[in-house]
């Protein structure tokens, strides 16, 4: 999900340029060390998915490569030679660990029942995880877990340069943490963004933020959408166990300097392989096709849920309640979106 911001003035604009050249000018001037070795950069991102059955996956890139992620400030500028996954309480423990770069299998990888953790490491040498590449860790968790799933469940991901668990050169994750939502589960993404999951489901979701969404495309708004967007798009997927029965609805809340709420336009996509028939987007017409994250999907701009005109509901996807809440400090917008029975959607 992305939203469409108000357009900033050019007397604000110039003052960030300013801002920005004071900034430059003053990092120029400063003295420089002599001889200083660079600081090393230790940067990577993970993320979760659902297989077959009890399966989980978690992917762990070292920043780096032609392609930057979204979420890396920075190339790293060594290997990666350990990862530990923490496994949430429910959903201990697990078993079956495999992990594995670009064809090389990490051999010595399972669960520790004294950390409560999957942990992996590297073969060493030139076998470590360079910048730019990918591991995948698979494990299973009890298929009784998805039963009893409650809440937030973060597999918080820590990593190392050293071929060793908690060894040395930590590497700082810059995605959110791996996380499994069940009905009720606030998960929390960058810059105070939250994302709440409710509705009549069980097993669990995965909520990711990031991503390339855009409504650009869209017919009446398109043309202000690809200048001016935020906050962080937010991605929700089936996790395991995962059976819908009913709309489901997600909640976003994300600080803002504006006082007024219905300056925000809420931009949607589905994959077109689980949905055929495009949803209404709010200038009434069919959502149009669109790549998000490499899957062919419908975008557009979701409508109000409610009708004032006809007086009825229009049917799901849909805003159903906007608003700003001025109870938190900074003030907050505040956005649901229901979402169609059976399953949840990328957006």
């Amino acid at each position: 999900m992305s939203v469409l911001r108000p357009l900033l003035s050019r007397r604000g604009r110039l003052a960030f340029v300013a801002s920005a050249l004071l900034l430059i000018a003053a990092l120029v001037a400063a003295p420089s060390i002599s001889g200083a070795a660079p600081a090393r950069v230790k940067q990577f991102t993970a993320s979760l998915s659902a297989g077959a059955g009890s399966s989980l996956t978690v992917t762990v890139t070292n920043c780096g490569g032609p392609t930057l992620p979204s979420e890396c400030t920075a190339p790293s500028t060594i290997g990666l030679g350990a990862v530990q996954i923490a496994v949430p309480t429910g959903f201990q423990p697990a078993s079956n660990v495999q992990a594995s770069s670009g064809g090389t299998t990490w051999t010595n990888a399972g669960y520790n029942p004294a950390t409560k953790s999957v942990e992996v490491i590297s073969p060493g040498g030139s076998n470590k995880l360079n910048p730019g590449q990918t591991l995948v860790v698979t494990f299973n968790v009890p298929t009784t877990s998805f039963a009893t799933c409650e809440g937030t469940n973060e597999f918080t991901t820590k990593a190392w340069g050293a071929n060793a668990i908690a060894g040395s050169d930590p590497f700082e994750i810059k995605s959110s943490q791996p996380t499994l939502a069940c009905s009720g589960a606030t998960v929390t993404g960058p810059n105070g963004q939250t994302e709440t999951v409710a509705g009549n489901f069980e097993g669990s979701v995965i909520v990711t933020f990031g991503g390339d969404l855009s409504c650009s495309l869209d017919p009446d708004f398109g043309a202000q959408w690809s200048q001016f967007n935020l906050p962080t798009q937010v991605n929700i997927t089936p996790g395991p166990g995962f059976v819908g029965h009913g709309p489901k609805i997600t909640t976003s809340r994300f600080p803002t300097e504006g006082n007024d709420s219905s300056l925000y336009l809420i931009c949607y996509a589905v994959p077109k392989a689980d949905h055929p028939i495009p949803f209404k987007t709010r200038a009434g017409v069919d959502a149009t096709t669109g790549t998000v994250s490499g899957v062919e999907s419908w975008v557009g701009i979701l409508p109000n849920c409610y009708d004032p005109i006809a007086g009825t509901t229009r049917p799901e996807p849909c805003v159903s309640e906007q608003f700003l809440d001025v109870t938190p400090n900074p003030d907050q917008i505040v956005i649901s979106v229901r979402m169609p029975p059976g399953d949840p959607h990328k957006r």
